[in-house]
C-alpha cells in the first residue's frame, strides 16, 4: 500500500453518532410518544429522561429542556419576571441570538467591553442591570463570584452554552453557578440534542415556573385519566408557549450525554499534545487552565501573531493545508451584521440606544482564530500537524520541542476499507481475478476482505488462500436462503452488513475486477465529505476485454431493452461507441431517471450501511426488469437524500453475462465453469 500524504488525514466528524444513537431515535419512533404533548405511551417519556440525566450529571436538582438555546435564555427571563423596561447586561463579544433572546421578552440589552485577557470582559457599566448574563466563552469562563460582587442582588443567569461540564478554577462546575444557568444543546456543541437548548436551576419552586413556560403553561399530569388525550395538564401558573423539544431530539441527547466523559478527556490530552506542539512559538493560546484540562470547552482561542496576516487568511491556510476549517471568535454584537433591531417593529425601540464602539472586542474578533472542540478529538499525530501548518504560518527562531520536527503523516492511524465478496465459489478462476484485483489495490488505506460464501465446503476459501490481504471466510448455510437469485444475494449482502468492522466498506462481485486506483480514487472523494461514493464502470467480456452494446444489458432483449438502451444513450450514461458506463445518481441536482450505480462501484461509510438495507419484497415488474439489491440501495440513498459523490473513473471492470445480464453469458477458456450460453452478435462486439 501506498504511504499516505502529509496532511491529509479525515478530522473527527461532529457529533459522533453509531449503531447506538441509530436505537435511541428507533425506539423513540416505537414508542409511538414523539413530543411531550403527544399521544399517551407506555414507554417512558424521553424528554423526562433526558431532563433527569442532564440534571444529574451536572449536580442540579432540575433541567428544564427547551427547543433552543436562546429559547432557554427567553424562558430563564420569563421566570425571573425580566420585561419590559429592564436592563439586561452581557458582554458584547457573544452569539447574537443571547441579545435576541433579551429583545424577544421586551428588555434592552446592554453590553460591556472584553479585555486584552479574556473575550467574558469585566462587568463595569453606568447601566443598573436587572439581571446580569455571565457567558463562558471558548475555553475561558466569566468570574460569576465576580459579577454577584459587583451587582449584589442582581439576579444572574450564567450562560454555559461553551462549557458543559467544564471545571473552575476553584473547582466547581459550570452550569451550577448562576441563579439559573442555560446550556445550548445546538449541533456544534460540545453536548447536543441536534437542535436544543436547557435551564438548570436548584429550586422546585423555579423549576415548576419554567416547566410551565415551555408546555403552554401546562406541566406533567401526576395521574393520567384513560380519556386524556394526553399526560399533561394545566399548571396555573405562568403563561407558557410550546418550547419543548421533540422527543427525537431528547433521545439524541441521552445518547450523547452517555459519549461526553470519554470525549472529554480524548479532549483535554488532544489541547495538551496540541498546546505542547505550540510551545516556543510565536502563537498564544488564550485559555483557563481548568477548562482545557477537563476538556470540557467549545474552542481554543489563538492569537494572530504580527505580520501573519488577517484571520480569514490563516483559517484559508489551515484549510489547505490540513483539511480542517477554524473559526473567528464572534464579532461585537452591536457592531455585527446579525444584529438589527430596527427592522423589527418589536425590538426597535431598543435600536435608539447608543452602543460604544467596544474596541478590545473588536480586536479580539480581528486577531483570533479558533480551534473547534473536536479536531483535539483526533489522533495526536493530526494535532500535531494542525500546530506545524500554524507554525509555518509564523516561523520562529526560538527553540521548537523534538515533537515539533516530526513530519506526522496520516499512516499512524490509515482509516480501514474491507471489501466484502459474495460468492458460491462456483467461479473459481473469476474469483481468484477478483481477489487479485483487491491486493493490487494503491491506497492510503488498510485493505481487508470478508467472503461471503453461499453454502458451505471450503472452495471459496480455497481460493482466497493465496491471497496477500486478511480474508474473513463467512460460510452461509444454504438452507433458509430464498430461492430466487435476486433475493438470495440481497440476503448475502445484508449477512455482511453485520459483520463488517471497517471504516468504509466497498464491494465486489466475484467475477468482476478493479482498476489498481479504483479504491484510492474513491476514498479521496470519501475524505471530502461524502458518505457515499461511486465511480463508473467498463464493460468487459468473458475475458476482460472491453465490449461495445447496442442495447441495455439489464433487461431480456427486445423493444424495452433497445428503448431503454436509447434513453440511456440520450442522457449521456451509455455510448453505442463506448464501453464506458457514467453511471450517477443524480442530473442537475436532482434524482435521474436513468440513475444506476453497480454494488461495485459504491464505497459507502459504515455507520451508512448499518441504516440501509438490500432485501425487500420485489413486484412482479421489478423481478420481470431484475430489480436487483443494487437498485434497492440506490433507492434509498435518493430517499435519504444521501450525499453521493462520484469520481468520474470507470475503474470496475464489469464483466457481462452474470446474474443480472445472463444473456451475454459465454464460454470462455479461461472461466471454465460459466455456463455456455449462446451471446447475440447484434447486441455485443468488440471495442476497437
Amino acid at each position: 500500500m501506498k504511504t499516505p500524504p502529509h496532511g491529509t488525514g479525515r478530522w473527527p466528524r461532529w457529533p459522533d453518532t453509531d449503531h447506538r444513537t441509530l436505537q435511541h431515535l428507533a425506539a423513540t419512533l416505537l414508542s409511538g410518544r414523539l413530543a411531550v404533548s403527544g399521544a399517551k405511551s407506555t414507554w417512558p417519556g424521553r424528554g423526562q429522561a433526558a431532563a433527569t440525566a442532564l440534571a444529574t450529571a451536572l449536580g442540579r436538582r432540575h433541567a428544564v429542556l427547551t427547543t433552543n438555546g436562546s429559547t432557554a435564555i427567553v424562558v430563564a427571563l420569563h421566570a425571573l419576571g425580566i420585561g419590559p423596561g429592564d436592563v439586561v447586561l452581557m458582554p458584547a463579544t457573544t452569539w447574537v441570538a443571547c441579545a435576541t433572546a433579551v429583545l424577544r421578552v421586551g428588555a434592552r440589552p446592554a453590553f460591556f467591553d472584553a479585555t486584552e485577557g479574556s473575550p467574558c470582559g469585566p462587568t463595569s457599566t453606568t447601566d443598573t442591570p436587572s439581571a446580569v448574563l455571565g457567558i463562558h466563552l471558548y475555553a475561558q469562563h466569566c468570574d460569576i463570584a465576580a459579577v454577584r460582587e459587583a451587582f449584589p442582588g442582581v439576579p444572574v443567569i450564567e450562560d454555559a452554552s461553551h462549557s458543559h461540564f467544564a471545571l473552575t478554577a476553584s473547582g466547581r462546575r459550570t452550569a451550577t453557578l448562576g441563579d439559573l444557568s442555560v446550556l445550548s444543546l445546538q449541533a456544534t456543541k460540545l453536548l447536543t440534542c441536534g437542535e436544543g437548548g436547557a435551564v438548570l436551576t436548584d429550586s422546585d419552586e423555579m423549576a415548576a415556573r419554567l416547566e410551565s413556560l415551555v408546555m403552554d403553561s401546562r406541566r406533567r399530569a401526576a395521574k393520567v385519566a384513560e380519556t386524556a388525550p394526553n399526560e399533561l395538564e394545566p399548571a396555573l401558573l405562568l403563561h407558557g408557549a410550546n418550547h419543548a423539544p421533540p422527543e427525537l431530539s431528547s433521545a439524541l441527547l441521552l445518547d450523547q450525554l452517555a459519549r461526553f466523559p470519554a470525549q472529554a478527556e480524548t479532549r483535554s490530552r488532544g489541547a495538551r499534545a496540541f498546546r505542547a506542539a505550540l510551545r516556543g512559538s510565536r502563537w498564544e493560546c488564550v485559555c483557563d487552565e481548568a477548562a482545557t484540562t477537563s476538556g470540557a470547552f467549545y474552542g481554543l482561542v489563538l492569537r494572530v501573531p504580527e505580520g501573519v496576516g488577517h484571520p480569514a487568511s490563516v483559517v484559508e491556510h489551515v484549510h489547505r493545508r490540513t483539511g480542517l476549517v477554524l473559526d473567528t471568535v464572534y464579532p461585537p454584537v452591536p457592531l455585527g451584521p446579525l444584529y438589527r433591531p430596527s427592522t423589527i417593529a418589536q425590538f426597535a425601540p431598543s435600536a435608539a440606544w447608543q452602543h460604544d464602539d467596544f474596541p478590545l472586542s473588536q480586536w479580539w474578533h480581528d486577531r483570533s482564530v479558533v480551534v473547534p472542540h473536536h479536531a483535539f478529538l483526533a489522533p495526536e499525530w493530526q494535532v500535531h500537524d494542525l500546530a506545524e501548518a500554524l507554525r509555518e504560518l509564523a516561523p520562529s527562531p526560538a527553540l521548537r520541542p523534538a515533537v515539533a520536527g516530526r513530519r506526522w503523516g496520516r499512516g499512524d492511524a490509515p482509516p480501514t476499507i474491507e471489501v466484502v465478496v459474495v460468492t458460491n465459489g462456483n467461479r473459481q478462476q473469476y474469483l481468484r481475478r477478483a481477489l487479485t484485483s483487491v491486493a493490487q489495490q494503491q491506497v492510503a488505506a488498510m485493505v481487508k476482505v470478508t467472503l461471503v460464501v453461499d453454502g458451505v465446503g471450503g472452495r471459496a476459501a480455497a481460493a482466497a488462500s493465496g491471497t496477500a490481504l486478511p480474508v474473513q471466510v463467512v460460510e452461509v448455510a444454504a438452507t433458509g436462503l430464498p430461492a430466487h437469485p435476486f433475493e438470495r444475494v440481497a440476503v448475502l449482502r445484508e449477512i455482511a452488513a453485520t459483520v463488517v468492522d471497517g471504516d468504509y466498506v466497498a464491494f465486489l462481485d466475484d467475477d468482476n475486477e478493479w482498476e489498481a486506483d479504483h479504491l484510492a480514487t474513491l476514498l479521496a472523494e470519501a475524505t471530502r465529505g461524502f458518505p457515499a461514493v461511486h465511480s463508473w464502470r467498463q464493460l468487459v467480456d468473458g475475458d476482460g476485454k472491453p465490449v461495445l452494446v447496442r442495447r441495455f444489458p439489464w433487461l431480456p432483449p427486445g423493444a424495452g431493452s433497445r428503448e431503454r438502451f436509447t434513453e440511456f444513450v440520450r442522457q449521456g450514461v451509455m455510448s453505442p461507441d463506448s464501453p464506458v458506463v457514467r453511471d450517477r445518481v443524480l442530473a442537475d441536482g436532482h434524482p435521474s431517471a436513468t440513475a444506476m450505480v453497480d454494488m461495485g462501484e459504491w464505497l459507502l461509510e459504515r455507520d451508512l450501511l448499518r441504516v440501509v438495507r438490500f432485501h425487500r419484497p420485489r413486484t412482479p415488474e421489478e423481478l420481470a426488469e431484475r430489480y436487483g439489491e443494487d437498485d434497492v440501495l440506490l433507492e434509498q440513498l435518493i430517499a435519504l437524500r444521501v450525499p453521493v459523490g462520484c469520481t468520474r473513473r470507470a475503474s470496475l471492470r464489469y464483466r457481462l453475462g452474470g446474474m443480472s445480464c445472463p444473456d451475454y453469458r459465454t464460454a470462455s477458456p479461461n472461466a471454465p465453469d460459466a455456463a455456455p450460453e449462446r451471446q447475440d452478435a447484434r447486441d455485443a462486439a468488440p471495442a476497437t
